[in-house]
């Protein structure tokens, strides 16, 4: 397992320039998409309801349900990037709650009806016990009838090396993303090169991100609490297929 430091370096160099990465992400669409699967799952993330973002980044998804009227907690293993979202909640005046936490390593109390962690952030967790132990503590944090949707990269797209992309030249930070997938150890390692474009500044990281079957993560749901687990083939309300390359989870806890 790679040291805490190292795991949180993956993101800490390209916090400044996240946003701009990430300037055509459509995250009001992946908003609605989550509270698509809430309301199939018979629990609508309504005004009022308390959010846990799990791996929130520089919380563009949590500030989409902090304007819809949720009470919004956000946490994510990266200071710097948890900096950009306290300042990006600030710019636009909104009350939501940001904390540095690792989502294998955290204890909140258990007050919140939703929990969300989106954009394939627990591919990153790399040792399955600690993907469990994710589990573990996000099911701590909700009440008996709470919810968590999270979505995973499939081992299918990590082998297909989606991973290995270039940006448009003209973008305001370039990228080139070259990825390799070890079959023995289902790791992709993703080797990545930016370029801020106002600057010049260069940026090289590399990211690995493990496949975890969909037997696995029910079986890991299940011994951390949670019962019933429906699963969706990307930005859609139907079965994953064996193609899918991005799946939702929805999974409620065990009475």
């Amino acid at each position: 397992m790679p040291p805490r430091a190292a795991q949180q370096d993956q993101f800490a160099r390209i916090a400044p320039h996240y946003d701009a990465l990430m300037a055509n992400v459509p995250y009001a669409l992946w908003a609605e998409y989550v509270r698509n699967l809430a309301a199939l799952s018979g629990r609508p993330i309504l005004p009022g309801r308390r959010l846990l973002d799990l791996a929130t980044g520089t919380g563009s998804i949590a500030l989409e349900f902090a304007r819809a009227g949720c009470i919004v907690t956000g946490i994510d293993l990266s200071a710097p990037m948890i900096a950009q979202a306290r300042k990006k909640a600030r710019s636009c005046g909104m009350n939501a709650q940001f904390l540095v936490r690792d989502v294998a390593d955290f204890d909140l109390p258990p007050e919140f009806d939703h929990a969300v962690c989106l954009y394939d952030s627990l591919n990153y967790i790399l040792v399955p016990d600690r993907l469990k132990q994710a589990f573990a503590n996000t099911r701590h944090a909700l009440k008996d009838d709470g919810l968590l949707i999270f979505d995973v990269n499939t081992v299918q797209a990590l082998e297909a090396e989606l991973f290995t992309q270039e940006s448009r030249p003209d973008a305001e930070v370039t990228y080139r993303w070259n990825s390799r997938y070890d079959s023995k150890t289902r790791v992709s390692t993703i080797r990545m090169s930016f370029t801020v474009a106002a600057t010049g500044e260069r940026i090289q990281l590399v990211h690995r991100q493990r496949g975890y079957s969909d037997a696995e993560l029910r079986s890991f749901l299940l011994g951390a609490g949670f019962g019933e687990v429906n699963a969706y083939d990307g930005y859609r309300v139907t079965p994953p297929a064996p193609e899918s390359d991005r799946v939702f989870y929805a999974a409620r806890p065990l009475p």
